[in-house]
């Protein structure tokens, strides 16, 4: 398992990063990936580099910019409160709160956590420890600082724009008649 996916996130030109960038959050609400710490701590033991981290915090920060765009945009203020967390690493309040709820904010974030991870396989960025992703990654990047800003940035703004230019609040009942009315 560890040579295959070694194998699939050094395909040429990203290719594998950004395939594995984009089904992270689905492995994340089918709960299996949890298997993620022992592919990390395998490529560390092979190589003492984690390139797997990156491309999980291009995901994670994909689904984090997704629902903060939805936030933005919706009147409903439960939805507002959970779109934060993904950005320390923890996604699963803005994959299930919000994301999956709404469909093309969880599609808004698999495309920008591709994204993100494509330049983390074109970077070849990685992390000298495993277990931490989002703002709390810095720690373990230090030699790849500028390159793990660039990972982030990507997968945040191509979340959060497709995700804006997707989402549209839906209308009340009321909303809908008076509307119907003019």
């Amino acid at each position: 398992v560890l040579e295959g996916a070694q194998w699939l996130i050094t395909l040429p030109f990203g290719i594998g990063a950004a395939l594995c960038g984009a089904v992270y959050a689905p492995t994340v609400v089918a709960g299996v990936h949890h298997m993620y710490s022992a592919l990390e701590a395998g490529l560390i033991s092979n190589s003492g580099f984690n390139t797997w981290m990156p491309i999980a915090t291009a995901a994670n920060v994909g689904q984090g910019a997704a629902a903060l765009a939805l936030a933005l945009k919706t009147k409903n203020s439960k939805v507002k409160a959970l779109s934060l967390s993904a950005f320390l690493g923890i996604t699963e309040p803005a994959i299930f709160g919000v994301n999956i709820r709404y469909i093309k904010p969880f599609v808004a974030g698999m495309i920008g956590g591709a994204c993100g991870a494509l330049i983390a396989g074109w970077t070849g960025i990685g992390a000298t420890a495993y277990g931490v992703t989002g703002l709390f990654g810095y720690l373990i990047t230090t030699d790849d600082t500028l390159q793990y800003t660039l990972v982030i940035g990507v997968a945040f703004v191509v979340s959060f724009v497709t995700s804006w230019m997707l989402y549209h609040d839906e209308k009340t009942p009321g909303e809908k008649t008076a509307a119907r009315k003019q």
